[in-house]
């Protein structure tokens, strides 16, 4: 009988295992989702950076669908293998972005987006209609507006949205499906900005505030600035920038999209947060969990490596033994005044070096010295990659600075607006640059400072000690692989555990106003009884002194 019962159990188990074998294969780890990537209203490198993610995770056989705008550039949004496009109608055509995008370069070049000159994105009256924050908005109502395309979503029944933080559509458009959502940035992580937004530290004696032109460590007066950095920067985003998300919330109402939920304070809901960086140049700052720094185009993601060069611009940087100066600035920047244009024209033409200029236009009008050779569609990794390319000189964009310093090429950095300020301090504070301001630039100016970084050994020897640093930093992954990685890990586990519980307290209880408040009162009625009973005692010593008891006895 009991030999009977042990291979009765023998047997059973041979039929058991194979089942939980079978069981463990089908795990939500190894199901397949759908993920709607949305960056295409900002466009340019956003759209790009973003959208490098979607292929990794289409490459694991995840489906992802991208919607763009119909007033994006055909190039941007060209057919992809790995991905499927979705089209919105927006009543924005491509010229007309075209037209904000220029009106945003000549405000830039004409210096007046530094600092508090941001607010010209705001405030400035554009030419015709066009303004940089109404064609964000309306090409967001376009989006809801469409049917055909909202249905289309819907269908689809997506897992996860991965969007753009720079526009308050991102968290609407998942809103709208009903999905969660995470957000990209192509900024490092802006201290006024995502402290409420995740929930970030944020301390003013060492972390510096943006385009204040500051770094980690500073002086008693430096620091002073600071804080009045951060308090203006407080009301910008939170009253002034409120104001530009209450035209979105009037969006929410009009869609009937969550209108309970305000759109700052939909941003909160974002599961996880992507920051573009590294702390090979980022200054060291503490971070949340739901915080994660991705170095993007640094020669990781791109396959500019394998593209190749035009034949006369290999041999204009091959036949250079004195080092060659590259120039290249914003991608958005289609074309620059011709009188601006003769000033960096003159400041290379007396260079003792070659200068390789990369411009999308035609520079009809602007006489160029010998030695300057104008160019496009470079494969900028390569360029930057070329033994003979001594410095860059260059618009400080978070990408072109990351790809210089990953090449070790020191940089001359002439930024225009938004996080180029930070971005080219940050290379000055390494000794790896020089930063000059656009505003008043003068040749001489120019020519003195690219000298300077050609000719002394420290400033290419600390971008060769940053290049080091970012390279040793960088793990096995690709930074495209990492990011899918983790959006993966979202979907399937949700963004809980990492979500610091600082995001759901009101102001008043993450500043501790309140425990102050009562430890104030406290201590005010502590001294008041202990003043009050001194009082007593004094007055009563008093009268006990000059004899007012016996007077009345």
């Amino acid at each position: 009988m009991s030999l009977l019962f042990l291979f009765l159990s023998i047997l059973f188990s041979s039929f058991a295992l194979p089942a939980c074998s079978s069981d463990a294969g089908n795990t939500k780890g190894g199901e397949k989702y759908k993920f709607l990537y949305f960056a295409s209203i900002v466009a340019g490198s956003h759209y790009i950076n973003l959208v490098e993610s979607g292929r990794a995770l289409a490459r694991k056989g995840h489906h992802v669908v991208s919607v763009v705008s119909s007033s994006n550039p055909t190039s941007l949004v060209q057919k992809d293998a790995d991905l499927s496009l979705v089209v919105f109608n927006s009543s924005y055509t491509k010229q007309d972005r075209d037209t904000v995008n220029d009106n945003m370069s000549e405000a830039g070049l004409a210096g007046q987006l530094n600092f508090l000159g941001f607010r010209w994105l705001l405030e400035k009256d554009m030419r015709d209609k066009l303004k940089i924050r109404d064609m964000y908005l309306q090409e967001c109502d376009d989006l809801f507006s469409d049917s055909a395309t909202m249905k289309r979503l819907q269908e689809e029944k997506f897992d996860m949205l991965v969007g753009d933080d720079y526009i308050p559509c991102s968290p609407m458009l998942a809103q709208a499906l009903d999905i969660p959502f995470v957000l990209n940035s192509v900024f490092f992580a802006i201290p006024t900005k995502h402290a409420g937004w995740t929930g970030l530290p944020v301390d003013p004696s060492y972390i510096p505030e943006r385009v204040m032109g500051l770094t980690d460590r500073m002086t008693f007066l430096q620091r002073l600035k600071n804080v009045l950095g951060h308090f203006y920067f407080n009301i910008v985003h939170f009253q002034l920038d409120s104001a530009n998300f209450v035209r979105y919330d009037k969006l929410k109402d009009k869609y009937n999209i969550k209108p309970e939920i305000s759109t700052l304070e939909s941003h909160k809901q974002a599961l996880l947060y992507f920051m573009h960086g590294s702390f090979g140049l980022e200054f060291p700052r503490p971070l949340q969990p739901n915080i994660k720094y991705v170095l993007y185009h640094a020669g990781l993601n791109s396959n500019q490596m394998t593209f190749q060069m035009d034949e006369d611009v290999a041999k204009f940087l091959d036949t250079a033994p004195d080092g060659v100066v590259f120039f290249a600035l914003s991608s958005l920047l289609r074309k620059i005044g011709q009188e601006q244009g003769q000033i960096f024209a003159d400041a290379f033409a007396s260079l003792p070096y070659r200068v390789l200029w990369k411009s999308n236009e035609n520079l009809t009008g602007i006489r160029l010295g010998n030695n300057t050779m104008v160019a496009k569609g470079l494969p900028m990794m390569k360029i930057l990659d070329h033994v003979n390319v001594r410095v860059y000189v260059v618009h400080g964009g978070a990408f072109s600075t990351y790809e210089a310093m990953w090449e070790g090429v020191p940089m001359v950095g002439i930024p225009l607006w938004e996080d180029q300020m930070d971005n080219v301090v940050r290379v000055e504070a390494q000794g790896a640059g020089l930063k000059l301001d656009i505003s008043g630039l003068k040749s001489e100016t120019l020519s003195r400072a690219i000298c300077r970084v050609m000719t002394e050994p420290g400033f290419r020897e600390n971008a060769q000690r940053v290049s080091k640093i970012l390279r040793d930093l960088q793990n096995d992954d690709r930074p495209a692989d990492k990011v899918a990685r983790w959006i993966l890990h979202v979907t399937r586990f949700g963004g809980d555990h990492l979500r610091p519980a600082v995001m759901d307290l009101n102001y008043v209880q993450r500043n501790l106003l309140d425990v102050y408040l009562f430890i104030g009162l406290v201590l005010a009625s502590v001294i008041m009884i202990n003043v009050s009973v001194c009082y007593f005692c004094c007055r009563s010593l008093c009268r006990f002194g000059r004899g007012d008891h016996f007077k009345k006895e």
